[in-house]
C-alpha cells in the first residue's frame, strides 16, 4: 500500500467515524457554522461521478495495463467523497425546512451510500459487485434527494403548451405553472421552507409561519407580493438568489391575480382588459426556450455577481442568464464589463435608471447573444444608438424616457433584424413619427404609452422615493415621477390637494414634526393625478439613549427602550407570529427618560402609538412630560389629554405632538398614562385597556 493510498484510508477511517458520530447524536448537536450544510450540494457530484466513471472502467478493463490500481483509487475517491457529502447533508437537514419522512429516506439512503463503498474499500475483492451495489445505491439517493429539492414530479419528459381563451382557469392554467415552476421547489410536501407548501390550493391557503401569503384585492400588502419585488440582494428576496427568477411578466401576473380577487375558479375573460392584453398565449406555456450554446460555470456567474449586479438563469436549468443592476449611485461600468466573461450566455440586460452614456454603450455590442434590453431612463441620444448595431438576436429593445429621436431610431431599426418590440414613451418621437415608422416597419410593436390627443389622460400619482417615513435630522421627504416636468401639489392639514393647491413643489417636501401628507402630481395637459397619504415622522433631535422606569408587557418587550429610538414604525400583527415592534404596556403606564449629551432645544416631542379598540389597544389618557439638567431635578413642562375614540376599529398607527416651551434641558421624562376602563362600545368593558407605543422623537 502506497503513502497516498495509507493517507487516504486514514482520512477515510476519519470520516466514517465522524459520520457515525453525527448518527449517534443527531439530535444534541448544534451547527458550528451557519451555512456549513450548504457545502452538501456543492460536493454530491463528485462521488456521483466518480461511482459512475469506477462502473464504467469495467467495459474497458482488457485494454488497461494498471485497471487494478486505477479502479482501487476510484473507490477510495467515491469513498471519501460519499461519506463527506453524507456529513454535510446532516448538517443541512438541521437548518429545517424538509418534510420528515422524505428527508428520512435520503439521509439513510446517503449514508448507505457511504458504507457500501467504505466496505469495499476493506474487502479489497470483488470490485464490479461493489461497483454496481454503490451505484444503485447512488441512483436511489439521487432520486430521493431530486424529490426533495424537486418535487415528486421532478422527472418530466416533453412539454406541454397551454392554449389561452376567455374560457381558461386562470389560476390553473396561468397562475399555477408560474408557482410551480419558480416556487414550488422549496415549498413542497418534502421540503418546506418557512413552514410553506405550495403544491396545492389548500397549502396555499393555510400559508406559512408567517401566516397567508396574499391579501385578496390588496397586492401591495400581500406577503408573496412584497417578498418577489425586493431587491434581488435582499435576504428575503424571493425567489432566493440561485434559483430561477421570475421574470417581469411573472411578477405583474401575479400581482394583478392578487390584486383582482386572487380568485382560484375565476375564468380570462372575467379578469380586467389590462390583465387579459398581459396575457398572452405565446408567453404562456409550460416549455421555455432551447438555446445551444453552453452553460457558464458556477463560479463565472459567482464572479460577475456583485450587490449591485444580479446575474442569474433566467429558467430552471438553463443555460441562458439576465443581468439586472440596481442602485445608480452605486454603477460601476468595470461590472459591465466584467460580464463579458458570460457574454455568450447573456440574453437579458437591465440597465433603466443607470448612469449609461454612449461612450457605455460600445460595451454591449459584445453581448451577442441578447435577446431584451433595457435602456430607459439613461442619459443615451441617437450618436450612441449605432453602437447597437449587430445585436443580430435582439428581440426587446426599451428607450423610454432617453433623448432618443427620428433621426437615431430610422438608422438603428434596419440593423435589428430579430426587434419584434421597442418601447418608447416619453422620448423625442412624436405621433407623426411614430405612425411613419410603424409603416416603414410593420413587423415590430412600438408601445409608446399614452399619448394625449384630444382626450385629457389622468397622470400617475408621485413615486415615494424614502425608504423610511422617520426622517432623520436634515433628511426631507422625497418623491419622484416617470414623467418629465411633474409639479406636486400637497396638503399637511387632512384637506384633499388640487391642481391649484397653495402648497407645491417640484423637489424634496421640509416635514418640521409629525404630519399627515397628502400630494397628487399635475402636469399641463393631464389631469391631476390621484392622491395618495402618508403618516410622516420627523425628528431633529437624536438622545444619547432613552431608559425605561416602568416595565413593559412581557407580551409585547420589543427591543425594550431601544425601540423607542430604533426608526422603526411598529408593524401589524399577523396571527401565530409574536410582534415584538410595539412595545406594550397593560399593567403599568410608559414612563420613560431620554438622555442627551448636552442640552438640547427641544420645541415638541412626538409620541407613536396604536390604536386598534377592537383589540382593547387604546390611545393615552394622558401624557406629562418633565424637562431638567439632572435626572433627579426635573419639572414638569406640559401635559396634553390625546383625543379617545368613540368607536370600535381596527389597526390605526398614530402620532401626536406635544410642544414644548421652555430652556433647552439635557433630560426629558415621558409619562404616558393608559385607560384603567375600556368604554361600553368594547366587548371587555371595564377591563384595562393596552397601551403600546414604538417611537419618542424629538424636534
Amino acid at each position: 500500500m502506497g503513502k497516498i493510498e495509507k493517507i487516504g484510508n486514514l482520512i477515510l477511517w476519519g470520516l466514517q467515524g465522524f459520520l457515525v458520530f453525527l448518527l449517534i447524536f443527531q439530535s444534541r448537536f448544534a451547527l458550528p457554522l451557519t451555512g456549513i450544510g450548504h457545502l452538501h450540494p456543492l460536493i454530491l457530484h463528485l462521488p456521483i461521478g466518480f461511482g459512475v466513471l469506477l462502473l464504467a472502467l469495467f467495459g474497458i478493463k482488457k485494454q488497461l495495463l494498471s485497471f487494478e490500481v486505477l479502479a482501487e483509487s476510484l473507490l477510495l475517491l467515491t469513498a471519501i467523497f460519499s461519506t463527506m457529502t453524507a456529513i454535510f447533508g446532516l448538517f443541512l437537514a438541521k437548518e429545517g425546512g424538509y418534510e420528515t419522512s422524505a428527508l428520512d429516506w435520503h439521509q439513510w439512503s446517503g449514508v448507505a451510500v457511504s458504507f457500501v463503498y467504505f466496505v469495499w474499500v476493506l474487502a479489497r475483492r470483488n470490485l464490479l459487485v461493489g461497483a454496481a451495489l454503490g451505484f444503485i445505491a447512488l441512483i436511489f439517493a439521487g432520486h430521493t434527494g431530486a424529490s426533495i429539492t424537486h418535487g415528486e414530479d421532478y422527472l418530466r419528459f416533453g412539454s406541454k403548451e397551454v392554449e389561452i381563451t376567455a374560457e381558461t382557469v386562470v389560476f390553473n392554467d396561468i397562475v399555477q405553472p408560474i408557482l410551480k415552476a419558480k416556487c414550488e421547489s422549496c415549498h413542497n410536501d418534502q421540503k418546506t421552507k418557512g413552514a410553506l407548501k405550495m403544491n396545492s390550493i389548500a397549502n396555499l391557503m393555510k400559508g406559512g409561519k408567517h401566516g397567508a401569503i396574499w391579501k385578496a384585492g390588496d397586492a401591495l400588502n400581500s406577503h408573496l407580493i412584497q417578498r418577489i419585488k425586493l431587491p434581488m440582494n435582499a435576504k428575503e428576496h424571493m425567489p432566493p438568489l440561485g434559483k430561477a427568477q421570475l421574470t417581469p411578466d411573472e411578477i405583474t401576473i401575479l400581482t394583478l391575480w392578487v390584486k383582482e380577487g386572487a380568485s382560484f375558479e375565476q375564468k380570462l375573460g372575467q379578469y380586467s382588459l389590462d390583465f387579459q392584453k398581459l396575457v398572452q398565449p405565446a408567453a404562456l406555456t409550460t416549455s421555455s426556450k432551447e438555446y445551444d450554446f453552453s452553460a457558464a460555470s458556477e463560479s463565472e456567474i459567482a464572479s460577475v455577481n456583485t450587490p449591485y449586479c444580479t446575474v442569474y438563469p433566467i429558467a430552471y436549468e438553463s443555460p441562458a442568464l439576465q443581468a439586472d443592476f440596481y442602485v445608480a449611485a452605486k454603477f460601476d461600468p468595470k461590472t459591465l464589463s466584467d460580464l463579458t466573461q458570460v457574454s455568450e450566455q447573456l440574453v437579458g440586460l437591465q440597465l433603466s435608471k443607470m448612469p449609461m452614456s454612449n461612450e457605455s454603450l460600445g460595451l454591449l455590442s459584445k453581448f451577442v447573444n441578447l435577446e431584451k434590453l433595457n435602456l430607459n431612463f439613461t442619459s443615451i441620444d441617437d450618436a450612441g444608438l449605432p453602437q447597437l448595431a449587430g445585436l443580430n438576436h435582439l428581440e426587446q429593445l426599451s428607450i423610454s424616457g432617453t433623448k432618443i429621436g427620428l433621426s437615431g431610431i430610422s438608422k438603428l431599426l434596419p440593423k435589428l433584424p430579430a426587434l419584434k418590440e421597442i418601447h418608447v414613451w416619453n422620448t423625442g418621437l412624436s405621433a407623426a413619427n411614430l405612425a411613419g415608422l410603424q409603416k416603414q416597419f410593420p413587423k415590430i410593436k412600438f408601445d409608446a404609452g399614452y399619448l394625449p390627443k384630444e382626450e385629457t389622460l389622468q397622470i400617475n400619482p408621485p413615486i415615494l422615493v424614502n425608504e423610511n417615513l422617520i426622517l432623520r435630522p436634515n433628511e426631507k421627504l422625497n418623491f419622484k415621477h416617470t414623467l418629465r416636468d411633474v409639479v406636486f401639489r400637497y396638503t399637511v392639514n387632512d384637506s384633499i390637494p388640487d391642481s391649484l393647491s397653495l402648497l407645491k413643489t417640484s423637489g424634496p417636501v421640509a416635514i418640521n414634526q409629525f404630519t399627515k401628507v397628502r400630494i397628487l402630481a399635475t402636469k399641463p395637459g393631464w389631469l391631476a393625478s390621484k392622491p395618495i397619504d402618508m403618516r410622516v415622522y420627523k425628528s431633529n433631535f437624536i438622545p444619547a439613549r432613552i431608559d425605561l422606569l416602568s416595565s413593559s408587557d412581557p407580551k409585547y418587550p420589543a427591543a425594550g427602550a431601544a425601540s423607542l429610538m430604533d426608526f422603526i414604525l411598529g408593524a401589524r400583527e399577523v396571527k401565530g407570529v409574536s410582534n415584538y415592534s410595539w412595545l406594550g404596556f397593560k399593567e403599568t403606564d410608559l414612563d420613560a427618560v431620554a438622555t442627551f449629551a448636552k442640552p438640547a432645544p427641544i420645541h415638541g416631542i412626538t409620541l407613536s402609538y396604536l390604536e386598534k379598540t377592537d383589540s382593547d389597544v387604546f390611545p393615552p389618557v394622558k401624557v406629562e412630560v418633565w424637562a431638567g439638567d439632572s435626572p433627579d431635578k426635573m419639572k414638569l413642562v406640559t401635559s396634553v389629554k390625546p383625543l379617545q375614540p368613540k368607536e370600535k376599529n381596527g389597526y390605526s398607527p398614530r402620532g401626536i405632538n406635544i410642544p414644548i416651551a421652555g430652556a433647552p434641558a439635557k433630560y426629558y421624562r415621558v409619562k404616558a398614562e393608559r385607560l384603567k376602563r375600556l368604554p361600553a362600545f368594547v366587548d371587555n368593558k371595564g377591563k384595562g385597556a393596552w397601551l403600546r407605543v414604538d417611537e419618542l422623537l424629538f424636534y
